[in-house]
C-alpha cells in the first residue's frame, strides 16, 4: 500500500502524478509545522527545498544535511549547499535528494516468487535567488530526477518559482510558490508519459513585538477548489427504510479548509525554538473514523550544538506511526 501511494507518478495511467520525493517535506522546520511554514520570518538553508525564494546571502557557504524516516522502510535524505559569487547579489544552491521505498518481493501472475527488487526516487536540484529590493526576493529551482520501480524507469523534471515579501519592522512575511511546469517520461517498462498539473500556494508568517511566538499559515493547491473525494458530501439512503440520510457536512467550509495548514513557532530563548502545526486535509483523508489519533498534527524543535544547528520534527500522517525528520546545518566557507 505504501508503495502504491508514494509512487503515484509511476503507477498513474491517466496522467502523471508527482513522485513522492517532490511532495514530501524534507525540511524538518517545514515538517514540524505541518507544512504551514512556507514563509518563515527567519529562513534556514533547508527551507529552500520547499521555497527557493527563501535563499539569501546569510546561507552562503552553508551545508544542509537532512533525513526523514517515513514509514515501513521508506526513508528520505538530502544534501544542499549554497554559494554567493563575489560582488554579486544573487545566491545559488545545488544538491541531491533521495527517497527509498525499501525492498520488495516480486511474484509472477500465478504467485511464484521471482526475486526481490527495490524502488526509489532520486533527484538533483539547483537554483538561485535574487533580491529585487530590500523587501522582495525572487527565486527559482530546477529538479531533474529518476524514479525506479522493478523494470520501470521514469525520468522527471520540475520547475519551481518562488516570491517572498519580508517586512522585518512589522515581523511579516508573505510568500508564493508556483510550479508552472513539470512532467515525467517513462523510458523503461509500460506506462504513459505526461505533464504534472501546475500548482500554486501562498504562505504567511506574522510575529509580534511583545510576544514570543509567530503565527504561520499556508494555503496550498489553489489551482483546484474541490480537493475532497467524489461523493463525500452526498446524502445516503438507508438500505432498510429507504429514507434519505442527510450528510450533515458543511461542504463549503470543508472544501475551504482542505487547502489550509496552520501552525505557530515559539521562541524559548538561547536559540531554542518549538513549533506546532495542523494540516486539515491530511487529517480528514488519513485518520481512521474510529481512532483518529493525531493524524494531521506535527511538532518540531530547533537548537544549536557548538557550530551545528539541529532540527528535529515528528509529523503524523496516520495512526500507524509518525515520520521523524532530522536536519543538521553548518557553515563550511564564508561565501
Amino acid at each position: 500500500m505504501l508503495l502504491m501511494v508514494l509512487s503515484g507518478g509511476l503507477l498513474a495511467q491517466d496522467g502523471a502524478s508527482r513522485p513522492g520525493l517532490l511532495d514530501l517535506p524534507l525540511s524538518a522546520r517545514l515538517a514540524g509545522s505541518a507544512e504551514s511554514m512556507g514563509a518563515p520570518l527567519t529562513s534556514t538553508l533547508g527551507d529552500v527545498l520547499g521555497q527557493p525564494a527563501l535563499l539569501d546571502s546569510t546561507h552562503a557557504g552553508q551545508l544542509h544535511l537532512g533525513y526523514m524516516d517515513f514509514f515501513s522502510g521508506a526513508a528520505q535524505a538530502a544534501v544542499l549547499y549554497a554559494r554567493q559569487p563575489e560582488k554579486r547579489k544573487w545566491v545559488w544552491h545545488t544538491g541531491f535528494r533521495n527517497l527509498g521505498f525499501g525492498t520488495f518481493t516480486g511474484r509472477d501472475p500465478v504467485g511464484v516468487e521471482t526475486g526481490s527488487f527495490t524502488a526509489s526516487d532520486v533527484a538533483w536540484v539547483s537554483g538561485a535567488a535574487l533580491p529585487l529590493d530590500t523587501n522582495l526576493t525572487l527565486g527559482t529551482s530546477l529538479w531533474l530526477g529518476q524514479s525506479l520501480l522493478a523494470d520501470r524507469r521514469s525520468n522527471f523534471a520540475q520547475v519551481e518559482v518562488g516570491l517572498t515579501y519580508l517586512r522585518q519592522n512589522r515581523q511579516l512575511r508573505l510568500a508564493a510558490l508556483w510550479r508552472p511546469w513539470g512532467g515525467m517520461t517513462n523510458v523503461g517498462g509500460s506506462g504513459s508519459s505526461d505533464r504534472f498539473e501546475g500548482e500554486l500556494s501562498v504562505s504567511l508568517a506574522k510575529g509580534f513585538e511583545n510576544a514570543p511566538f509567530t503565527l504561520l499559515a499556508t494555503y496550498d493547491e489553489m489551482q483546484s477548489w474541490d480537493l475532497a473525494p467524489e461523493g463525500l458530501y452526498d446524502d445516503t439512503i438507508d438500505p432498510l427504510t429507504g429514507d434519505t440520510i442527510p450528510n450533515g457536512t458543511w461542504a463549503f467550509g470543508d472544501r475551504l479548509l482542505r487547502h489550509l495548514a496552520i501552525g505557530t513557532e515559539l521562541d524559548l530563548g538561547s536559540g531554542l525554538r518549538f513549533r506546532f502545526g495542523y494540516h486539515h486535509r491530511r487529517r480528514q483523508e488519513l485518520r481512521l473514523a474510529a481512532a483518529p489519533g493525531t493524524a494531521g498534527f506535527a511538532w518540531g524543535l530547533d537548537f544549536t550544538v557548538r557550530r551545528f544547528q539541529l532540527a528535529v520534527a515528528r509529523n503524523t500522517y496516520h495512526t500507524a506511526g509518525a515520520s521523524t525528520h532530522l536536519a543538521i546545518r553548518t557553515r563550511l566557507t564564508d561565501r
